[in-house]
């Protein structure tokens, strides 16, 4: 897990700079809502609501994207010389390079998100794309991006509903690769070949993740099983499978809560904890996906409900204990089902 105090060392004078914790220790107001850090590392999230309309931001040891929230609004930025004076609209993005400080004033409704994330995330990924490693963020403020967009309000709407690491992480790459691509100096290479991991590689991580599915997966987690970069894994899996990564593990979770359904008589919460959902609400949303219904009517439907056996893929020896100790007992029971991967 990345330690979000961390001050990139390679910057000069990052030790003189501000984490984003210490910052917002400065503000008006304590955020309305925040990521957990100790469940999601590789970046950090927080909602504002009702802050002061004048705000001073000192140097920060990350790169921080604004998302403007509540209606339009008259912003203004300024540091040494005149001030840039713009009328932003809902949704829109500011972008601020780590270690730039200003001071902002703002006319209209207080409601802001912003994404911190690491210079070191985005060197990386700008390795993979850039001809050399001298990039730079482009500094913007109220800028409309509709991908960009999107991408930021799914992250705070998984940030309030608990999603899952593997979900944010998928979020976030997309979000980074395009914050990169038309909101940076790096440039793609003219010439990449198509990635794709070999059939070894891609039966290590369909086995990685039929054992550990029911886990909190970060996709830093399948890259190294893979022995690969969380950038070349996402893409590579991507082309060998025709799914995402975080497409991939949800459909085998889905996969072992239809089991359990109709194979014990778990409550929808039991069984979302088992298959590794944070909540029945995300497991409900899974099945409609997925499924177009949801998991009490596809127990109903199939008759399910029963004595506590699994042919789920993942070891559920303790069902018991996610049952609450009300006399749900399990023996040993290593499930059994195999879910077919055809690697390209």
């Amino acid at each position: 897990m990345r330690n979000m105090n961390r001050v990139n060392q390679d910057i000069p004078h990052a030790h003189n700079r501000v984490t984003p914790d210490e910052w917002a220790r400065q503000l008006s107001a304590a955020p309305d809502y925040s990521s957990d850090p100790g469940r999601w590392g590789t970046a950090l999230l927080r909602h504002w609501t009702g802050t002061a309309a004048d705000m001073s931001q000192p140097e920060l040891d990350h790169h921080y994207v604004v998302q403007h929230l509540g209606g339009a609004k008259h912003v203004e930025r300024w540091r040494d010389g005149p001030a840039t004076s713009v009328t932003v609209e809902a949704g829109s993005l500011t972008s601020v390079p780590a270690g730039t400080n200003f001071m902002w004033r703002t006319r209209g409704p207080i409601e802001f998100a912003h994404l911190y994330i690491p210079p070191e995330y985005l060197d990386n990924m700008a390795s993979r794309l850039d001809r050399s490693k001298n990039w730079a963020l482009i500094d913007t403020v109220g800028v409309r991006d509709p991908l960009l967009e999107a991408l930021f309000t799914r992250m705070l709407s998984g940030v309030t509903r608990a999603a899952s690491t593997l979900y944010l992480d998928s979020m976030l790459e997309s979000f980074a690769l395009q914050l990169l691509h038309d909101h940076s100096t790096a440039t793609l290479r003219t010439e990449r070949r198509r990635e794709t991991l070999t059939r070894f590689h891609l039966s290590r991580v369909v086995e990685f993740v039929h054992t550990h599915f029911g886990e909190d997966l970060e996709l830093a987690d399948l890259a190294r099983v893979a022995g690969s970069s969380v950038y070349h894994f996402s893409r590579a899996f991507k082309n060998a499978t025709g799914e995402t990564p975080y497409q991939f593990v949800i459909r085998r979770r889905v996969k072992c809560a239809q089991m359990l359904l109709t194979t014990t008589d778990l409550t929808v919460a039991q069984v979302a904890a088992t298959c590794g959902f944070h909540s029945s609400a995300l497991l409900t949303h899974a099945f409609r996906r997925l499924l177009r219904i949801t998991p009490r009517q596809y127990r109903r439907e199939r008759g399910g409900g029963g004595s506590v056996s699994c042919d789920c893929p993942a070891k559920v020896a303790d069902l018991s204990r996610a049952d609450g100790g009300r006399g749900h007992t399990a023996t040993e029971t290593s499930c059994t089902l195999h879910f077919a991967c055809k690697p390209h």
